[in-house]
């Protein structure tokens, strides 16, 4: 009895184990981001710094009903439909509070080169900017603000 009882208990200690998350590395996260395209169903909660969370839903919040904000693709995409082929992520840089990764990839066949600039938040690896960095060039953050630098290739406004 007490045999089949440790065993019992050494299966649900195993089943218990913690599994480190996603957001405990910076190229998992981003891995996993891009993971959830190739399942057809991207969504991942709780990606975003408490900066970045900050800009996106004080443009949900100034977006009318019915209505798109500042931002009318999928930003790890750069579009609104993917077919992703080629990915390749790599660690660029890292430190005990930042990261940055780089992910490149084709999307219908069209390249894509993103950079991703990560903080840590309490023990979690959180995105703090998405710039897409082949022409045209974008900057999510600066995007979100209205920044006239947001689109660095973008023709200056004459109006």
């Amino acid at each position: 009895m007490r045999i089949l009882l440790a065993v019992h208990l050494a299966i649900a200690l195993g089943a218990a184990a913690p599994i480190a998350p996603a957001d405990a590395d910076p190229v998992a996260l981003i891995t996993g981001i891009y993971q959830t395209y190739q399942d057809d169903a991207p969504a991942l909660a709780d990606i975003y710094s408490r900066r970045l969370q900050a800009l996106i839903d004080k443009d949900a919040k100034e977006t009318p009903d019915g209505m798109v904000g500042r931002i009318d693709w999928d930003v790890f995409v750069t579009g609104q439909d993917w077919k992703l082929s080629g990915l390749k992520i790599a660690l660029v840089s890292k430190s005990a509070a930042q990261a940055k990764v780089r992910a490149t990839f084709k999307n219908f066949d069209d390249p894509r080169d993103m950079l991703f600039h990560l903080v840590l938040e309490d023990q979690h690896w959180r995105i703090n900017e998405i710039e897409k960095t082949l022409k045209p060039r974008w900057i999510m953050s600066k995007i979100l603000m209205d920044a006239p630098d947001a689109f660095p290739d973008a023709e200056p406004d004459t109006k």
